[in-house]
Formats: structure tokens, sequence, C-alpha cells
């Protein structure tokens, strides 16, 4: 295991970068892809980020994902236009060397709807279905957006995957998330999944 980066808030420079873009990656992705080492430009990256004097590199999403990123296929797996876990884990570790703090986007609210639970929802499995919004007749979506399916935080299933998602990649070395769309969550499907992740 990694050891993380204390992070204060109170003295926190951050340096944001979308990865996706960063890296001139492809607009799409193609499931199962074979990966593209691109996460490791980044490292060229650090000491500049270090002379700035932020101490803390914010990651947009760089889990597998359709198309930008925010529409999740898989959580517990590096984009593979980006690279591999191993990509992650070496970026991580480059900035730690450098007292650099590294915080995941975490992708909560919503996911494309490639998520495997989305899949077997469509499908009709109650299961999976019960991990998702309806909206009348139909999956409720992210403001509008068709391609971004949303997550039901009543469903204790939900929850637990979010808590699994979080551990996985905190075990892994990175000091923190950054919660997208946490506004569209609520509140008290916060409160219990970080008194978990925190347990």
């Amino acid at each position: 295991m990694i050891e993380r980066v204390g992070i204060d808030a109170r003295h926190t420079v951050i340096w944001h970068v979308y990865p996706l873009g960063f890296v001139g990656a492809e607009p799409t992705c193609v499931a199962d892809e074979a990966p593209h080492h691109r996460l490791p430009r980044l490292v060229d990256w650090l000491d500049y980020l270090a002379e700035l004097g932020a101490n803390v590199l914010q990651l947009g999403p760089v889990f597998d994902s359709e198309s930008h990123g925010y529409d999740t296929r898989d959580h517990f797996r590096v984009d593979p236009r980006l690279g591999d876990d191993g990509d992650l884990t070496a970026l991580v570790e480059a900035a730690h060397a450098r007292g650099i703090g590294v915080l995941l986007d975490g992708v909560f609210n919503h996911v494309g709807r490639s998520f495997p639970m989305f899949q077997r929802a469509e499908a009709g499995d109650e299961e999976a279905s019960a991990w998702f919004r309806r909206d009348g007749d139909a999956w409720a979506v992210f403001e509008g957006h068709g391609s971004l399916v949303a997550l039901d935080h009543d469903s204790p299933a939900v929850a637990d995957h979010v808590v699994a998602v979080m551990r996985h990649w905190l075990d892994r070395g990175i000091d923190g998330w950054r919660l997208d769309a946490a506004y569209a969550v609520p509140a008290g499907f916060w409160r219990g999944v970080i008194g978990e992740v925190r347990a």
C-alpha cells in the first residue's frame, strides 16, 4: 500500500487537470480496448506543479468510460485511453515523492449506459433496476443528458458500490476524492458513505 500524503484544506493549492483532454485521448473508448499508456505524461508536469506551489493534483475522471469520462462504465478500471492501474499507481507514487497529494474525481451521481448493472436493468433484471431512478416509464437521466443514467441513492446496493470504489482507490494510495455533482446527491447518502469509508 502506498502511504498517503496528508492534505490540509486550509493550506492547499490544487492543480486540476482533465486527463483525457490533457493527454490527447480519443473522444470515444472501445470496450475491452488495450491500454494506451498516456497517464505517465502527467509525471513530466509534477515538477512544474511543485514550482507553482501546488501541493495537490486533482484528476478529472480516470475510470473506464464511453466518452468524456463522466459516463462511467467501470469504476474499478482505469480508462484504457489513459493506461492501466500500474500507470495510475506510478503517477500517485511520483506525486507523493514530491509531497503532492492526488485526488480522484468520484462520479457517483450517474453512470454511462454501458455500465454493466444498467445493461442488466435494461434487460429487465429487477435487482439491477433498483440501482437506477425512474422518470415515469423511462430511466431518469442527469440534467437532460441521455447518456448519463441517474443512480438511485436510496438503494443500499448503490451505497455499497460507492463505498467499495472509494476504498479500492484509497487502498491504492490516492489521498482523497472530488465528488462530481455532489449537489445532486442527497446529503444523507454522502453522510452514510463517507462514514463507512472512514470507518
